[in-house]
């Protein structure tokens, strides 16, 4: 009879390591999701900043090209003139 309940009683702290260990593992599973999520939303950010600076950095070449053919004209026209 005694070796019926050291057994059972083994068998049910074996329950419940196991029960801890799958609580565990679902936290462990939660903040990895959460990491997860939270990088995806920084990758998010960080796509949508590249975004804005190629924009910027496109219109300010734009600019550049804008500013280097004046230049140019303004310099055509000195020479002819002078």
């Amino acid at each position: 009879m005694a070796e019926q309940n050291d057994a059972s009683s083994d068998s049910d702290k074996a329950v419940e390591d196991l029960k801890k260990s799958a609580e565990v593992k679902d936290r462990e599973i939660a903040e990895l999701k959460k990491r997860v999520e939270d990088e995806k939303q920084l990758n998010q950010i960080h796509l949508t900043m590249i975004r804005e600076l190629q924009a910027q950095l496109t219109s300010q070449s734009r600019l550049g090209l804008i500013f280097l053919c004046l230049l140019l004209i303004f310099g055509i026209i000195m020479f002819v003139f002078s």
